[in-house]
């Protein structure tokens, strides 16, 4: 066994047994604690054992209740969460494709394949379904990339594109002339952002012809819910061709 990972292993059993209690689950692996681990400047996000984030087991808790995705799914799913990755490579084998376009900071999951989503590499209406979460902040030409995933969707096929917004920002800022990380840092966030999305960004969706089959999800659950699992507050679009 990789001694990095057999010291993650054993980390994740000490953490487990020093949160051992019943006020917070997983439903993405199913564990139980007294509480999640802190994540960034958020208490109680993360997972210890599979590594979910609020907004991870938010989306799928979603996708289970609305039964979206079968083991005939076709899904192409961009910077896959390792979480849901481990689901899917499971379940649906040669059928799920998972992708990223590599940098060299980070680590991606066995078999994710290289991927540049304003040029993808596949013919039209390809897969059934895409999953692509808190990416499209990070692509200069998201308005191509938009469009290059609703041409490789199937018609009838289905999109979970997520991404964070100011609901008090009426128009998206963004300045292609800002490209330092220090300067990225200091008008959108985050070293790697390039806009602050305003509650336009639905526009930028629908412009290739998306179609909104389900918006403000996170509202229609219950408190006892929301805590159980502690959900991030947020909506979640379902998006159809």
């Amino acid at each position: 066994m990789n001694f990095n990972r057999f010291k993650k292993k054993i980390k994740t059993k000490l953490l487990a047994r020093l949160l051992a209690g019943g006020n917070v689950t997983c439903n993405v692996c199913g564990s139980s604690y007294s509480s999640f681990l802190p994540y960034l400047d958020r208490p109680n996000a993360l997972c210890p054992q599979c590594g979910s984030l609020e907004r991870t087991r938010l989306i799928w808790h979603f996708i289970e209740q609305l039964q979206l995705i079968t083991n005939n799914t076709k899904l192409l799913h961009i910077a896959p969460e390792k979480c849901l990755y481990d689901i899917f490579s499971k379940k649906l084998g040669k059928n799920y494709i998972p992708a990223d376009k590599f940098e060299e900071v980070y680590t991606y999951p066995k078999g994710t394949v290289h991927m540049d989503i304003t040029d993808i590499n596949m013919e039209d209406e390809t897969v059934d379904a895409i999953i692509c979460i808190h990416v499209l902040e990070h692509i200069k030409d998201d308005q191509k990339a938009i469009a290059e995933l609703y041409r490789v969707l199937k018609k009838g096929g289905f999109a979970i594109l997520q991404v964070p917004y100011e609901k008090g920002r009426a128009t998206t800022y963004e300045d292609p002339s800002i490209t330092s990380q220090e300067e990225r840092r200091k008008h959108f966030g985050q070293f790697d952002h390039v806009r602050i999305y305003g509650t336009d960004f639905m526009d930028r969706f629908t412009d290739p012809g998306f179609k909104v089959e389900h918006r403000n999800y996170a509202d229609t659950l219950t408190s006892a819910i929301k805590d159980r699992h502690v959900f991030k507050q947020q909506e979640i679009f379902l998006l159809r061709k």
